[in-house]
């Protein structure tokens, strides 16, 4: 399996789709929080609009196709472009078939905008190498470069669904909608010059190796030399380098790679702690215990309760 599907597995990201947002020329439409383990998501497919982001107060142009993904839950506004701003009439929510829609027009089939609104959940509240990775606001702008027609594709034929509600739209959007953050994950990766953390590493073709050994067999007891050897580099050139590129020490993130595996297992399989803990990495389960502890703010088993609990109420 190669890295990013390993750190995608780990995330097990839920997507769905919610809203069909169908505005008129002049709109504005806030989002509150809802982070950090979940994750709204647009899809731009008609006009151009405008995201604002207040807390880092920054604003983000949407064309059609754009698709916008909000990695750790930021409050935002999409609201009109300056350049078409006005007085916004009331929106309101029409209840559909297989999602809501929400609109500012007395006739949505004549709407200026069309967007698609959804969410991705990352069950479990542990800490993810990947989402630390990404940006506060991820903009993938598809229809402008053809070796994304696959997402173009895809996204397409999620608005036809919505559109046209044929028989089963409803499990056919679902199914898509959590494919929507791993390809948007890896456009991001193949599009942006600079990286962090687990995708500047992923990024480097010469630190790439020991990601992908830490994720292959986290129960290894890796070494700064051993992780080096698999880069062919001296251990002082492999840990400057790592430093540079992940923004962290090699043993350091090997630990919370090794945490988001023993948190998913926690969650979702039988196993004791203590063989969690070997499959880890460590020969003793009161030493797994306490980095569990330093990584989640609780024990394993309380953990593990907590999981168990959220899954019976949801």
């Amino acid at each position: 399996m190669d890295p990013l599907s390993h750190l995608v597995t780990l995330l097990d990201p839920r997507g769905r789709m919610e809203l069909r947002c169908l505005f008129g020329a002049a709109f504005a439409a806030p989002h509150d929080a809802i982070g950090p383990w979940r994750a709204p998501f647009h899809v731009v497919l008609r006009g151009e609009c405008e995201l604002w982001l207040p807390e880092s107060r920054r604003s983000v142009t949407l064309r059609p196709g754009s698709l916008l993904v909000l990695p750790r839950g930021a409050a935002h506004t999409l609201r009109a472009s300056a350049s078409r701003a006005g007085a916004s009439a009331r929106i309101r929510t029409q209840p559909g078939e297989l999602v809501d829609i929400k609109t500012n027009v007395r006739d949505p089939a004549r709407a200026d905008i069309e967007i698609l609104c959804g969410e991705f959940e990352f069950r479990g509240r542990r800490r993810s190498a990947l989402l630390e990775a990404l940006p506060e606001c991820l903009v993938v702008e598809f229809a402008e470069r053809p070796e994304f027609g696959w997402l173009q594709g895809l996204l397409r034929m999620m608005a036809h669904e919505i559109a046209h509600q044929d028989a089963g739209a409803a499990a056919i959007v679902a199914e898509l909608s959590g494919a929507v953050f791993t390809l948007a994950v890896r456009a991001h990766l193949e599009t942006q010059p600079e990286h962090a953390g687990v995708l500047g590493l992923m990024a480097n073709a010469r630190l790439a190796p020991a990601l992908a050994a830490m994720l292959e067999s986290p129960g290894e007891p890796w070494t700064v030399e051993t992780l080096a050897a698999r880069c062919h580099l001296s251990r002082a050139a492999f840990a400057r380098l790592f430093a540079q590129h992940a923004r962290s020490g090699p043993l350091e993130l090997l630990t919370s790679l090794r945490m988001e595996l023993a948190s998913r297992l926690l969650a979702v399989g039988e196993q004791d702690t203590a063989t969690i803990g070997e499959a880890v990495g460590y020969r003793s389960e009161a030493a797994f215990n306490r980095a569990f502890a330093r990584h989640a703010g609780m024990t394993p088993g309380r953990f593990r309760r907590g999981e168990r609990a959220a899954a019976t109420a949801g």
